[in-house]
């Protein structure tokens, strides 16, 4: 993958582009997007230019062909680092001390500069932040460190105002739909299907492409919000077995759900059906939108990403769900 086979997010590669181009990179950049965007593999394009051989003074690509190349594409190049952490939620002060700051004053191996990239880094606890700052503050002149994060806002304003940001954007649906079809090979009346629920996000949408189950799971999450405000919590076990069954499919129903509760709040402001992800629920939708006042709707949207973080902290499922579900239902009038 270089530059020039990222698809959309037109900007960032620009000013990518750009900085190759003119030689002028900074020292540290912030890709921000959230997962599925793309944000490493910008990352790893640009460090591939950054580091060819063969590429010269005015160009910015690539060339695919030289020992560099071929080093990053087996992931075996010495002078470039991605950061890796233990835990699946936290970078510590001790990793980034070892794989950054530690290493960033031994010279680059084979190359002018040398490449460090960061991915999840919102997930630096504080400490590892202030240890990363001061690299930033006065980073050798061969580095280039790219930091790749969800939610910028999580980082130290410290942090973020030593770094060029890059934002990723969305992607039209015809775009990803494009995609589907022509990359993936996903039939047309599969790929309508499911770009709706892609979000503007292309990772996304191909990790529903992949999804056998993905009609059938979306009917179950339809299932579950209908009627989880008219039942007791009692009943909710067999749902709860389905959603923790296998979890790695969690995510997926929590995207669902809050894909329901944003066609409730578009309801509740007027939208028309047809902007609605489950157009053919407008019925249900529009019953739901009526039941449920606007600062309940951000109740259940915000008890949603509260869900998220807690089961990312290895919180026990079961006890999240249930509490998630109870808002859902404590809040319909």
């Amino acid at each position: 993958m270089n530059l020039d086979q990222i698809i959309g997010q037109t900007a960032v590669i620009t000013h990518l582009k750009n900085a190759l181009s003119r030689g002028k990179m900074a020292q540290a950049y912030m890709i921000s997007g959230e997962d599925g965007m793309g944000k490493e593999t910008i990352a790893k394009a640009f460090a591939a230019s950054i580091l060819c051989e063969e590429r010269k003074d005015g160009e910015y690509l690539n060339c695919g062909r030289c020992r560099s190349c071929h080093q990053i594409e087996t992931g075996n190049h010495p002078d470039l680092r991605i950061v890796t952490h233990e835990k699946p939620n936290a970078i510590t002060v001790d990793e980034i001390r070892t794989q950054v700051v530690s290493d960033v004053d031994i010279r680059p191996y084979q190359e002018p500069r040398k490449v460090y990239i960061i991915p999840d880094a919102q997930m630096m606890n504080e400490q590892a932040q202030n240890a990363l700052l001061k690299t930033l503050e006065e980073p050798p002149a061969y580095v280039v460190i790219i930091l790749l994060c969800a939610n910028e806002n999580m980082l130290l304003q410290t942090i973020r105002s030593r770094c060029i940001k890059l934002a990723l954007s969305p992607l039209s649906e015809e775009v990803i739909e494009d995609t589907l079809q022509k990359q993936y090979h996903i039939p047309d009346y599969r790929s309508k299907q499911i770009v709706k629920f892609a979000r503007g996000n292309l990772g996304r949408a191909a990790e529903i492409a992949g999804q056998d189950d993905f009609l059938t799971d979306m009917k179950s999450a339809v299932e579950m919000m209908k009627n989880v405000v008219r039942t007791e919590s009692y009943e909710w076990s067999g749902w709860i077995d389905t959603l923790t069954e296998d979890k790695a499919r969690m995510p997926f129903f929590l995207d669902m759900f809050m894909d329901w509760y944003r066609d409730i709040l578009m309801m509740k402001s007027g939208a028309d059906q047809n902007r609605l992800m489950f157009s053919e629920e407008s019925s249900a939708i529009r019953e739901e939108a009526e039941n449920y006042r606007f600062s309940d709707i951000m109740k259940c949207i915000d008890a949603l990403e509260l869900a998220d973080t807690r089961l990312k902290e290895n919180v026990k499922p079961e006890l999240v769900l249930t509490n998630m579900f109870r808002v859902f239902r404590d809040t319909y009038e």
